[in-house]
């Protein structure tokens, strides 16, 4: 057989698939919700000169998720807008860069980039872009609807930001 052949059969496909609704209950996420403790967040923030340029400021965060795993990521944000108009937060994977959108930066946005650990489960993913929105929420003058989950340029929105999302809008305000 050939290999090429093999490879190709286990690609992901594109195309969207609508979740089960069981991941969209409001009651299956309550519990969880309940969990996320925004005191012990851990948040440590650095400085990443390196990274920044005259238009951009960016800094290292690292974040505990409720299941004490860190977080680690990227913000990036303005020093002509001290207080951003709204945020957008994007994942990578485990393997990739975090890169600031600097086209977003310049709008007077807060761009949030994190890597998500490899082989982590979709509910510890939804349940980490949620702490992940409360704790911008929390130490800026923005509200949860003024965070965009952004999706990939090449891809469609993830699981964890769509179910993320509806919980925003349907149970967390």
């Amino acid at each position: 057989m050939n290999t090429a052949f093999r490879l190709a059969r286990f690609v992901p496909s594109q195309e969207q698939r609508a979740p089960s609704p069981f991941l969209l209950d409001p009651t299956y996420w309550r519990n969880r919700l309940a969990g996320l403790d925004l005191d012990r967040s851990g948040l440590l923030v650095l400085e990443r000169e390196d990274l920044s340029s005259p238009l951009c400021t960016v800094e290292e965060l690292r974040v505990r998720t409720h299941d004490g795993i860190r977080l680690w990521g990227l913000r990036g944000s303005s020093p002509f807008h001290p207080n951003a108009r709204r945020a957008r937060v994007h994942l990578v994977g485990a393997f990739e860069r975090p890169v600031v959108s600097l086209d977003a930066v310049t709008e007077g946005c807060a761009d949030f980039v994190f890597q998500v650990p490899a082989g982590r489960r979709l509910e510890d993913r939804v349940l980490d872009v949620l702490r992940l929105c409360q704790l911008i929420a929390s130490n800026s003058e923005l509200e949860l609807e003024d965070i965009e989950l952004a999706a990939p340029t090449d891809g469609p929105m993830p699981d964890e930001f769509m179910i993320a999302r509806r919980l925003i809008e349907n149970v967390l305000t």
